[in-house]
């Protein structure tokens, strides 16, 4: 499979809906008429929560959907991280059913998501998420060489930048104690932000070590979820 991409869909709307379009555009420039007959297709849902999942290969596009109910805002997140095997990071769609593997493990554990990491330990991203945390009035984002580009995280930070919260790269990725120490959030097309209020340790569930420190101007991840949907686009 050349490309996939999911996503959110309530009531006939998605967040983000104009820059998964363009995306959609530009990775199924061979059928013509993608966007064309996935909009249709969406169309068809009846009213509801779906999430709809797009696959583009080099000669067929389809697209599934699936009934969903809105995910939770904040999560637990294992503390262990998964050494990054997938073949292709940063396209979405031909690392997919190892990513799922590894999803499934993590929860079936009783965590929500985990971590991907190098081989020095660092951490690139959540498995299908894009990484922030806030500190200091800035929103901190990973640029590792193998951190897929997300919509969401893109989004989220145009409101951030809109409410004066100023943007730092790590080309790096980031430490498991920069995480850990602040207000840390996951970000994807189909869970929306979510903030980690816990991390499995050893069979535990320990609170975030960020002391509660002033958020100085920046949006809660439910208020940048709420703008999101505010704004999202009719299908």
């Amino acid at each position: 499979m050349l490309y996939t991409s999911t996503f959110m869909m309530r009531d006939g709307h998605v967040a983000n809906l104009d820059a998964h379009l363009d995306r959609l555009r530009a990775e199924a420039s061979h059928h013509p008429h993608a966007v064309d007959e996935v909009l249709a297709k969406l169309r068809e849902a009846p009213t509801g929560v779906y999430r709809p999942h797009i696959q583009v290969g080099r000669t067929t596009i389809t697209v599934e959907l699936h009934p969903a109910i809105m995910p939770r805002e904040e999560v637990t997140v294992d503390a262990e991280g998964i050494p990054d095997q997938r073949r292709r990071p940063t396209r979405k769609g031909p690392d997919f059913g190892w990513q799922m593997r590894q999803l499934h493990m993590l929860r079936h554990s009783g965590s929500d998501a985990g971590l991907l990491i190098d081989d020095r330990g660092m951490v690139i991203s959540g498995i299908f998420s894009a990484l922030l945390f806030l500190r200091d009035g800035t929103a901190n984002i990973s640029a590792h060489p193998r951190a897929a580009e997300s919509i969401t995280l893109n989004a989220a930070l145009e409101l951030l930048t809109e409410a004066g919260v100023s943007v730092v790269e790590h080309p790096e990725g980031f430490t498991m104690p920069q995480l850990r120490g602040n207000e840390t959030w996951l970000l994807s097309s189909v869970e929306g932000v979510r903030k980690i209020t816990g991390w499995l340790e050893y069979g535990s569930v320990l609170p975030p070590r960020d002391g509660n420190r002033p958020r100085m101007g920046a949006p809660t991840h439910r208020e940048i979820n709420e703008l999101m949907w505010q704004r999202a686009g009719k299908v």
